[in-house]
C-alpha cells in the first residue's frame, strides 16, 4: 500500500473534489503509477484531518473519472493500462467515454512486438552479467545529437525517466527557500517537486510563442532566482513552440543574470522540425532533460540529463543518492533502439498518430478557440463564456469525458485562464477520441449548462 498523501490545503472547492484533483495531478506527475494501491480511507482521512466519509467521496469521484478502481476486500488502486492504450476496465463497465486527462502516447501492438524481438535478442546473448551489476553510465548519445546538441559522454547522465532527472537537478542544485522561475502555466510534476523540496515558484508571463523574454529579464532584475524551468517545445499545457530567436534571448538573459536554465525537452523528438534547444545557446549555463516517455514508450522510464562539466559530478552524486542508477536493462533497450534506428520508426509512428489525431480535433472542434500542433499529442482548449475551467471539467466528467483544467498547471492564483488541456493520444482508438470530442463540442455549444449548485 502506497504512503502517498496529498497536500490539499491550497486547493479550492469541496475537499472531496480536491482529493480527486490531487490524484489526477499525481498521475500526471508520475507520483502515482498504474497498479499502485492508495492509502485506506481511514489512513488518508487521518493524514488529511478530514472525515472518512470525505475520503470515500474523493475516491468515488476519482473512480468516476476513471483514474482508480475499488476492489472489495482489497482497497483502491490506480487503474492500469493495456498495450492498446488507456484502461484496465472496459469502457462501458467504467462508464467512461474517453479519458483525455493524461498526456501520453498509447503503445501499439506493433511496438509490443518490437519489444518482444529486442528481448529475444538480448536473451540470445551469451553473457548478461553486465545488465545485472551496478553501472555509472548507460545509453546512447545519438538521441541528444539528433536534437542538435553537441553532447559528449562525460556530460550525459542516464536517469530513471524525465521526472527523476528533474528531481536530481533541483534536489542537488537548489536549497529549500530558493526561488525558481517557470512559465505561468507549467508541468504539474514541477509544481509537486517544488512543494516537496520547499522551493518557491514564480510564474512568468507567456504568449503564443512561450515564455516572454522581457518578462524574464524584468523578473531577473527584481528577484534573485536560482533557476528557470522552461519547456520550449510543445509546452505543457499550452502546446507552444518557442522560436529560435526567442530561445537565444532567453539563454542570453539567464547567462547574464546567473540564472541556471533547466530545459525540459521531453517532446523534442516528436517535432519533425524544431528550433535548436536553448541549451545550444548557453551550454555552460544550462541543464537539458530528454526522456523516452512522451516520444517512445512511457514505461521504459529512461531519461537523459546533459549538464555542463562543472555540474556533472554533483548531479551524478544526486542520481546515485536517489536510485543509484537507472535500470541497465531498460537503458540497454533504449540504447539499442536508438542506435539501430528503431526509435526513428517508433517516433515516426507516434508523429503519424499525432497528425491524424490533430486532424480529428480540427474537424470536431472547428470554430472553437484551441491551440494545437501537427506533431503534438495534446491541445489547449480556451473556453468560451460563460464557462470556467473547473465547471467545464466537472460537466465533462459527468458526461464521461476526462480533461484537465488550467488550475492544475497554474503557478500562483493570479489570472488563471479558463482553459483545459486535452491529451489526444491517450485514447485507444480514433473512434474513442471522436466520441469524447463530440461530447465536449456539445457542452461548448451549450447543450450542457455550467454547474451551479447553491445550498
Amino acid at each position: 500500500m502506497t504512503i502517498w498523501s496529498p497536500d490539499i490545503r491550497k486547493r479550492q472547492g469541496p475537499v472531496y473534489r480536491a482529493i480527486a484533483d490531487a490524484i489526477a495531478q499525481a498521475l500526471e506527475a508520475g507520483d502515482l503509477q498504474p497498479g499502485e494501491g492508495l492509502p485506506t480511507h481511514r489512513a488518508l482521512a487521518r493524514a488529511l484531518g478530514v472525515t472518512v466519509g470525505t475520503v470515500s467521496r474523493g475516491y468515488a469521484e476519482a473512480e468516476r473519472r476513471g483514474m482508480v478502481v475499488g476492489e472489495v476486500g482489497r482497497g483502491t488502486f490506480v487503474r492500469g493500462r493495456e498495450a492498446g492504450g488507456l484502461a484496465a476496465l472496459d469502457e462501458s463497465e467504467a462508464g467512461v467515454a474517453v479519458d483525455m486527462g493524461l498526456n501520453f502516447p498509447y503503445v501499439t501492438a506493433e511496438e509490443g512486438q518490437i519489444l518482444a524481438r529486442t528481448l529475444r535478442s538480448l536473451a540470445s546473448q551469451p553473457d548478461h552479467s553486465h545488465l545485472l551489476g551496478y553501472q555509472r553510465y548507460s545509453g546512447s548519445l545519438v538521441q541528444l545529437r539528433r536534437l542538435g546538441l553537441d553532447a559528449e559522454a562525460a556530460g550525459v547522465l542516464v536517469t530513471a525517466g524525465g521526472q527523476h532527472a528533474l528531481n536530481v537537478i533541483f534536489a542537488t542544485l537548489t536549497r529549500p527557500g530558493d526561488l525558481v522561475f517557470t512559465e505561468s502555466l507549467t508541468y504539474p510534476g514541477m509544481k509537486s517537486l517544488a512543494q516537496m523540496l520547499g522551493l518557491g515558484l514564480q510564474g512568468l508571463p507567456v504568449d503564443e510563442h512561450g515564455l516572454i523574454p522581457e518578462a524574464f529579464e524584468e523578473a531577473c532584475q527584481a528577484d534573485e532566482a536560482r533557476a528557470l524551468y522552461v519547456i520550449p517545445t510543445l509546452q505543457n499545457p499550452t502546446c507552444s513552440i518557442m522560436p529560435a530567436e526567442r530561445r537565444r534571448r532567453i539563454a542570453e538573459i539567464g547567462e547574464r543574470h546567473g540564472v541556471l536554465i533547466v530545459e525540459d525537452d521531453v517532446h523534442g523528438l516528436l517535432v519533425e522540425k524544431s528550433p535548436s534547444p536553448i541549451t545550444t545557446y548557453a551550454p555552460e549555463h544550462s541543464v537539458y532533460v530528454a526522456s523516452t516517455g512522451k516520444s517512445i514508450a512511457p514505461a521504459l522510464r529512461v531519461g537523459y540529463l546533459l549538464a555542463p562539466e562543472g555540474l556533472v559530478e554533483r548531479l551524478d552524486a544526486g542520481v546515485r543518492t536517489t536510485t543509484w542508477m537507472a535500470s541497465p536493462i531498460t537503458a540497454e533497450i533504449a540504447a539499442q533502439w536508438i542506435n539501430e534506428g528503431t526509435v526513428d520508426r517508433i517516433v515516426a509512428g507516434k508523429r503519424a498518430l499525432a497528425r491524424e489525431r490533430q486532424r480529428i480535433v480540427r474537424e470536431q472542434l472547428a470554430g472553437f478557440d484551441y491551440v494545437g500542433h501537427p506533431d503534438a499529442i495534446h491541445v489547449w482548449l480556451r473556453l468560451p463564456e460563460p464557462w470556467r475551467s473547473g465547471d467545464f471539467v466537472e460537466q465533462a466528467s459527468q458526461r464521461g469525458v476526462q480533461v484537465t483544467g488550467a488550475e492544475v498547471f497554474a503557478v500562483g492564483r493570479e489570472a488563471i485562464p479558463h482553459a483545459v488541456r486535452l491529451g489526444i493520444a491517450a485514447p485507444a482508438s480514433h473512434d474513442a477520441l471522436c466520441r469524447g470530442l463530440g461530447v465536449l463540442r456539445e457542452i461548448l455549444e451549450g447543450r450542457s449548462e455550467p454547474c451551479c449548485t447553491v445550498v
